[in-house]
């Protein structure tokens, strides 16, 4: 146990053999790991320790490669072992190129930095566009449209006169928010609006210029979207190497 403790476990260290197979300590630190244990105290890392002993103990024995003919367990080593390495691979990948200021500042300016626009809405949702329209020349004769979207609207806004808050155009639906981009403040929509949640009125009430977020606040999103386009191009070069083949499963006779 102090020798599991002591040793640096990038460094591996036999602890155990088992036959001739050495179990060292960077074995016991992914079994720790993988296990979810992590204990500190002597009795409780011989225990651990003994439970991977014999993990490899059946592992290796007879019985245990005999075993390893089964389909099932032949497919469960190559997805462990497929994963493990494609995990191993993103790590050096991303170790190798790491991020530097520049480029996380040349992203934020390309798509951040510029201010959006933020709309302030009311909408009246109704089930078909004959109901639809009916609300629109009552508005256009002057009624209040909170107190309709209070009372005819079928959507959970309705008890707020149909009050939408701010939001910026991509946060709705395409045809909502393309509308709604298209109204000038203080104008209502002259013609229903039809989305997946049905037939809707909507007057724009207010718009704004909306900051930009700030560059800090924004460095781990930006981190992970380079990250991740790093790792998509590292595995489109392997993949344009590779063979790829998809087929139909066979079809099984009764």
């Amino acid at each position: 146990a102090s020798a599991v403790q002591a040793e640096d476990p990038t460094t591996p260290q036999t602890l155990v053999k088992v036959d001739d197979f050495e179990i060292t300590n960077l074995h016991f630190a992914l079994f720790a790991s993988q296990t979810g244990r992590n204990p500190k105290d002597a009795q409780g890392q011989i225990s651990l320790l003994n439970e991977m002993v014999n993990n490899f103990m059946v592992a290796n024995s007879t019985q245990g490669r005999e075993l390893e003919s089964d389909p099932e367990v032949a497919a469960a080593l190559e997805v462990a072992r497929a994963r493990l390495i494609a995990q191993a691979f993103v790590r050096t990948q991303l170790d190798s190129a790491p991020i530097d200021e520049k480029r996380l500042r040349e992203l934020y300016d390309a798509e951040y930095a510029k201010p959006s626009r933020e709309y302030k809405a009311r909408h009246i949702l109704l089930e078909n566009e004959e109901a639809a329209k009916a609300v629109i020349v009552e508005l256009d004769g002057g009624a209040d449209f909170a107190a309709l979207a209070s009372e005819r609207s079928t959507g959970p806004s309705k008890s707020v006169g149909g009050d939408l808050g701010w939001f910026e155009a991509d946060q709705m639906v395409s045809e909502f928010s393309d509308a709604t981009v298209q109204l000038a403040d203080g104008e209502h929509s002259k013609e229903p609006v039809k989305t997946r949640f049905g037939w809707h009125v909507i007057l724009r009430e207010e718009s704004r210029e909306a900051p930009p977020p700030e560059f800090e606040s924004m460095k781990p999103q930006l981190e992970k979207q380079i990250q991740q386009q790093q790792i998509a191009e590292a595995i489109n070069v392997i993949r344009d190497k590779t063979r790829i083949e998809v087929r139909e499963p066979e079809k099984q006779s009764n």
